[in-house]
């Protein structure tokens, strides 16, 4: 599984396959909002974004994401984390180019 974490302030993507790793706990907050993405809800997943169904704003509650990439394949998480950053660069101008660190 890939964990993405997308923070809209600081225009940063983070990238962690360790499930255990201590920065994905350091960066949850209560409430927080995240989307899950299996290999049955790939295209959906992709259309809510491509739709802009997932606002980023510079409010607590529209700032940032998880998102967790579960396709077994570390390759194919990668490539559709890829997707969705190149679809919110399409409508937010801080992801436009944007690039991904792989943490762990």
């Amino acid at each position: 599984m890939l964990s993405v974490y997308v923070n809209y302030p600081n225009s940063r993507v983070s990238a962690h396959h360790d499930s255990l790793c201590s920065q994905i706990r350091a960066q949850r907050k209560r409430n927080q909002r995240t989307c899950k993405i299996n290999p049955l809800a790939v295209a959906a997943e992709l259309d809510r974004f491509r739709d802009k169904e997932y606002p980023f704003q510079s409010k607590a509650e529209w700032n940032d994401m998880w998102i967790e990439i579960d396709l077994q394949d570390r390759e194919r998480e990668e490539a559709v984390a890829r997707e969705i950053l190149r679809l919110l660069g399409t409508h937010y101008k801080r992801f436009a180019g944007i690039s991904m660190t792989v943490h762990c």
